[in-house]
């Protein structure tokens, strides 16, 4: 295998790539710390870069996929098998799209290296637009902003997840997690769902 000719340290790298790959499955070509909007390079994307070929080749004999978007700046996993795939809750899923809506919305006001700076106000406010959401927890709120942020997905800016106020980036990864296919259908699904809730709710007055 390619990882048998480098050095011991290189393959220590690898394998802590390979886990953090696992747990956060994007990784972005920039990344932010908290308080600070001014991105900086991810050491952990040019790692993946330098190592491509060999990180590959040991993912596939696991059933994994090394993907690079290089127009945004990702390297990201995929796999084929469903046990491999993380499952979003119903609140997670609702947030993603709504995050994914944004992101599109605003693409012409997009930073050069392609975030999306918002408030969580403007994600809550445009699930009620959507109506996908009737009501959002503080508590709920939290749990799926963090689920996004470890999946690299988001990154906070300033603020507690958990308040409205808190200022995040949507970050480019947004664009491999929903493809624009996969928006319209869930655009169309949503649609569908919510002419039939006002044709019953119509029914019953």
């Amino acid at each position: 295998m390619l990882i048998d000719e480098l050095s011991y340290e290189k393959r220590e790298d690898i394998k802590l790539l390979c886990q953090k790959l696992f747990n956060e499955n994007y990784i972005p070509e920039y990344i932010f710390a908290a308080n600070e909007k001014l991105r900086k390079a991810n050491p952990d994307y040019s790692m993946l870069l330098a190592c491509f070929d060999a990180v590959s080749e040991i993912l596939d004999s696991c059933g994994w996929s090394l993907n690079r978007d290089d127009q945004v700046g990702v390297i990201y996993i995929s796999s084929s098998y469903p046990a491999m795939k993380t499952i979003l809750s119903k609140m997670e899923s609702y947030f993603l799209f709504a995050l994914r809506l944004i992101y599109d919305q605003k693409k012409t006001g997009v930073s050069a290296t392609g975030q999306v700076f918002i408030y969580v106000r403007d994600l809550i406010e445009q699930l009620s637009s959507l109506g996908a959401l009737d009501q959002v927890t503080k508590q709920e709120r939290k749990k799926a902003l963090q689920t996004l942020k470890n999946k690299n997905i988001i990154a906070r800016i300033t603020g507690e997840l958990s308040d409205l106020d808190a200022k995040i980036a949507i970050l480019p990864s947004i664009l491999c997690v929903l493809s624009a296919s996969k928006v319209a259908m869930l655009k169309k699904s949503l649609d569908t769902i919510q002419s039939a809730e006002e044709e019953d709710d119509d029914d019953t007055i």
